[in-house]
């Protein structure tokens, strides 16, 4: 009976043990982990491309927002001073933004707030030596100081969508509305020397000196340069000083000594249409 009794205990030991250890080994260090694949979207990182080589304009006096856009990029990505432009880049600024363009040939543009540019072209010649800085200014205001060029053959063209002004060496402020409208003024110099800026639009090319200033619709021809200081005019001789100057066929309601302007017909969309002096 004894006997029986002790064979009893030892089964249920065992049976017990063969219970315990499975869950033992299920919690223990034996046991096979659990991995949890997660997956994560990295985020592409951009590469500033390379900068341009041979003729190039610089940046310098960069300040609020500026941005470029390199050739054959679609990426815009924030400019700094020392930073350099070539043929087919591109610069824009926003509502604060401001910076100087030094080109090659020593010619400076200022570029002003809500601009844009692109670099049409800029070279050298090979033999000649004969520059040419060629920038389409889309919108917005620039100050152009551009070096006397010596060459016959060297130019300085800023175009825009309503024409293009060439210039030999003066200092000359262009301006482009978001409509396409763009005035010219060729500011005074302190020298003797006479100094011109040649503003071209459909098929029509006038001269543009100092203390003048021109504007031209896309798809007319420039207005005929007009003081942008009736007291500079040697025309005005007091009332009313219609000279014949600054009246225009460009820009209808011309009154002096500045001209108004009325936004073509139809006005474009979302749009309203202002009349009021060109500043």
């Amino acid at each position: 009976m004894l006997e029986s009794r002790r064979k009893f205990r030892w089964v249920a030991l065992l049976l017990a043990m063969a219970l315990v250890i499975p869950l033992i080994g299920c919690g223990g260090e034996g046991a096979t982990p659990v991995v949890t694949t997660v997956t994560t979207t990295s985020t592409p990182t951009f590469t500033i491309p390379p900068e341009p080589t041979g003729a190039t304009g610089t940046l310098s006096s960069v300040s609020g927002e500026v941005t470029v856009l390199r050739q054959g990029v679609d990426t815009w990505f924030n400019a700094t001073s020392g930073m350099k432009l070539g043929t087919g880049d591109s610069l824009k600024t926003g509502s604060d933004g401001y910076v100087l363009i030094v080109f090659f040939d020593g010619s400076v543009m200022e570029v002003e707030a809500d601009s844009e540019i692109s670099v049409e072209e800029l070279s050298t010649a090979s033999g000649t030596g004969s520059t040419t800085v060629h920038i389409f200014q889309m919108v917005g205001n620039t100050v152009n100081r551009v070096e006397q060029l010596i060459d016959s053959s060297s130019k300085y063209e800023v175009e825009t969508p309503a024409g293009s002004a060439v210039v030999r060496g003066t200092i000359f402020n262009l301006g482009v509305s978001p409509y396409g409208l763009s005035c010219i003024n060729t500011l005074d110099e302190d020298d003797v020397a006479s100094h011109c800026a040649y503003f071209t639009g459909t098929g029509k090319t006038v001269d543009v000196c100092e203390k003048k200033k021109s504007c031209c619709w896309p798809g007319s021809p420039p207005s005929d340069p007009f003081y942008t200081d009736t007291n500079e005019d040697p025309t005005n001789w007091g009332g009313d000083g219609a000279s014949s100057q600054c009246h225009s066929t460009a820009m209808p309601d011309s009154t002096y000594p500045y001209p108004t302007f009325t936004y073509p017909s139809p006005t474009p969309t979302g749009t309203t249409g202002p009349t009021g002096p060109i500043g």
